[in-house]
């Protein structure tokens, strides 16, 4: 899934100026993890001269979007001509869920004027609970284990043997919508490692919002010394 964003930048020879956008306040919603996501700028030349070699850059970006291009040239922009600069990225899956960024754009023409854009974007949440394969598999002597929520969740993650005996409790609490990592240890929070073997992880969840929405799952691990 990924979402494609188009803008309009309005560009003249002498000095840069937006167009007026009457959406320029939309805030975009990036599908969680999602890849190849596209922003689509227009850059129109509004004067009566042609605007010779304009690029436009990426000047500042959240750390939980990764663009695959930094920098994209317009080349010269004719009297009332209009030319495309697309940039493509990916959403980084430990991005906050639901949380706020800014994609800001600068655009310079030979002559050194330049104009700067924002685009206002939000970390879209996971769509459903799953629970994820260690790695690395087999371990010694840590290894992460991760999951992901789509809501507000009362989370509980426990380490069990393969009789089914409770090794110890890895996360016992709240957590918001997002994707999480922890990391486990055979070397044994009580001070007792754990020998080679195989093992099992269980996560439960219970979404607080309101819609008992409950998800357990497993898998098994490997402890190899």
């Amino acid at each position: 899934m990924k979402t494609i964003i188009k803008y309009l930048l309005a560009v003249t020879a002498i000095i840069l100026i937006p167009a007026e956008i009457i959406f320029s306040q939309t805030v975009y919603n990036l599908p969680f993890a999602s890849v190849n996501n596209s922003i689509e700028l227009t850059v129109t030349n509004s004067s009566n001269i042609t605007a010779k070699n304009v690029t436009v850059s990426v000047d500042s970006v959240p750390v939980w979007i990764i663009m695959k291009q930094t920098e994209v040239s317009a080349g010269d922009i004719s009297s009332k001509g209009e030319k495309q600069a697309t940039f493509t990225f990916d959403v980084d899956k430990k991005a906050p869920a639901g949380g706020n960024g800014v994609i800001k754009f600068k655009i310079i023409s030979q002559s050194g004027e330049q104009w700067s854009k924002e685009i206002k974007v939000t970390a879209g949440v996971p769509d459903k609970f799953e629970l994820f394969q260690n790695y690395p598999n087999p371990f010694n002597p840590g290894t992460i284990i991760s999951y992901q929520l789509p809501s507000d969740s009362r989370v509980t993650i426990k380490i069990y043997d393969i009789l089914g005996r409770e090794i110890s409790t890895l996360y016992d609490g709240i957590q918001k919508a997002g994707y999480y990592e922890n990391r486990f240890s055979a070397e044994g929070g009580n001070g007792r490692a754990l020998s080679s073997g195989m093992y099992i992880y269980r996560l439960t969840a219970k979404s607080n919002d309101g819609k008992s929405k409950e998800y357990s799952s497993i898998k098994k691990m490997m402890v190899l010394k």
